[in-house]
Order: C-alpha cells, then structure tokens, then sequence
C-alpha cells in the first residue's frame, strides 16, 4: 500500500531527548486556561525575503514538493499531531499541554511568517529567540496552565521535536509527490479507495491493534476498571465538538506498522482519559491524594449527593486514579 508522503518511520524517532538536557522531566501542571496572541503582520518586503515564501506550498516555512495539495497537507498534518501525542506522552507530559500544542500546530502550520510581540516569561534556544514560530508557540503556551518551569521544560522538548521534524520534512523536498512509500492518514475517503486485499489487511492491523492496547490498558488499570476507564475516554471524546473529533481521525504509525488507527492506541485512549478526569490537575502526595478521596467518598454516602456521583463516570474514573496513587505509595 503506498501514498503520497512519508514524513516519519514511525512514533519515537524524533522524541526530544537531548542528553545536554536536563529540562524534559514533566511537573504536575494546574487546570487550563486559554487565551489569544496579538501578532503584528510583517510588511510585503519581509514575508518576500522570508526563506521558502516562494513555494506555492510551505510547512512551517519549509516548501513543500511541487504538487502537494492541501489535502496531502492535512495528512501530514494529522500524522505530525499522531506522533507527537505518542512521543510526549511517552515523556508523561499532560495532555491538556500536548492537546494545546497539538492546536497550535494545527492552526499556524501553514501561516505566512508575521512579527510576534513577545508576551511570554520563558528562555527560548539563541538561535530560535526573535523567531516567529518560536515566539507566537511561547506566548501561546503563556496562557495554558502550570507552573512556569514546568511549562518552560515543555516548551523546550517541544521545540526541539519540532526542529526534528522539520529536518525530516526537509528531507523530502526534493522527491515528487507520490514517490515515497507510506501509508496515507485520513480515514473514510483513503479506506474507500482501497482494493478489497488491502483493505482487509488495514481491518487485520486494527483489529490486532486494539487487541494489544486493550491488553496493555487490563494491565495498567486492572481487570475490573479498564473497561470503564475506556468508556469514560469515549464519552470525553463524544463530547468534544465535531472539528476536533476529526482532528483525531486519523492513522498514525504504531513501533513501526502503519495504518493504525488513531483511536486503537493506547496513548490516544490515555489520553482521553486523562483530559476526561481532570489528571492534569489530580494530587500526587499522599495526604492530598487522600483527603481528595475522603471528598468524594463523602459524597458517596450521603444521600442527597449519592445519585450525582453515581452518575458522573468521569468523577468515578478520577477516583479509580487516586486509589491507584493511594495503593501504589502503600
């Protein structure tokens, strides 16, 4: 099965470790807050002398083959979001960080080049402080939540992934579209147009697939509790709105085996969990961790608020978690 472009082998080959570096190590972040960076736009002479402008395609500046259309644009896209989810939640960075990030990338990919005022406090590399993209990420990432050095810790791995794949995106430009073997990463209209062998093969690799995360998560979560962790990630995804539904539509590359579908991963399904029940923000010392469980326990004996918790799955999955904190540090 081949498609058009092939930007990565696989989720993990580009993960920021940087053994000069001791700043990739997550904190425990504090709930999320959005807001909007203000940018001024460069004049016509700075974004004609900005490099790759004269490609009618670019990727963060970076020109694209002759004949890449907006469509094959959105599969990079979607595969850059795919691993990059994997490989910084491999790092235990907090999804409503990386699900930041992910939008950010999403949104300004193919932006012109424009002059940021900087409104950030953090130490962006000498060679990407001015820079446009590194400066509108910063003050993007100013306005998530979580403490500055964990925040700074998360800009710098992020930015480093990105200078990864942009070297690979590089690395392509010289070959026409349609001569690099991979497996494309939108779903409905790619599975369609495959023959009957192939996409029996692509039904075998999710189907393998799900099985294996399934078992990981038994695992990690216990015998009793995966499945309706599981569920809870479901009705956190059913309940976002439908744009970034199918912005996780998509294939993405599993230890090397393409045709994965997003949603059959087990850092996907993590992830949604995560954002469900509020993990960004859950205690980890003990005498926190308990008292938040005597909170909701509370809340489990008492009549009149026994029925809410009951039907609140996310507060259920959150107090699964504690427990495993609590049990853990036994």
């Amino acid at each position: 099965m081949s498609g058009d472009l092939e930007l990565f082998d696989g989720a993990g080959d580009i993960q920021p470790y940087d053994s000069g570096q001791s700043v990739l190590a997550p904190l425990s972040p504090t709930p999320d807050t959005w807001g909007l960076t203000d940018v001024d736009v460069l004049t016509p002479r700075e974004i004609a002398n900005y490099p790759g402008q004269h490609s009618s395609q670019t990727l963060f500046g970076a020109a694209l083959p002759p004949g890449t259309t907006s469509q094959q644009i959105n599969a990079i896209l979607g595969e850059l979001g795919g691993v990059y989810m994997t490989d910084m939640a491999k790092l235990n960075y907090p999804s409503h960080l990386v699900q930041g990030a992910i939008a950010f990338i999403t949104a300004n990919a193919t932006k012109a080049p424009t002059k940021v005022r900087r409104q950030h406090s953090f130490k962006l590399p000498i060679d990407q402080a001015g820079d446009w993209l590194a400066e509108s990420f910063a003050n993007h990432l100013q306005t998530l939540s979580g403490t500055i050095q964990q925040r700074q810790q998360f800009l710098n791995a992020s930015l480093q992934w990105l200078a990864l794949a942009n070297k690979k995106l590089g690395a392509t430009q010289a070959q026409p579209v349609g001569t690099l073997e991979s497996a494309p990463r939108s779903t409905e209209a790619l599975l369609n147009s495959l023959n009957d062998k192939d996409y029996a093969a692509v039904v075998k690799i999710n189907e393998q697939a799900l099985a294996s995360t399934l078992q990981i998560l038994q695992q990690r979560w216990g015998e009793f509790t995966y499945k309706q962790n599981i569920q809870v990630a479901q009705n956190y995804l059913n309940s976002l709105p439908v744009h970034e539904q199918r912005h996780f539509d998509q294939f993405t590359n599993v230890n090397g085996l393409n045709w994965v579908h997003m949603h059959n991963t087990v850092e996907f399904i993590t992830a949604m969990f995560d954002a469900a029940t509020g993990a960004h923000n859950i205690p980890t010392s003990g005498g926190a961790v308990q008292a938040e469980i005597n909170q909701i326990e509370s809340l489990m004996r008492t009549p009149a608020t026994r029925r809410a918790y009951m039907n609140d799955p996310q507060l259920q999955g959150r107090l699964r978690t504690l427990y495993d904190i609590r049990d853990k540090e036994k």
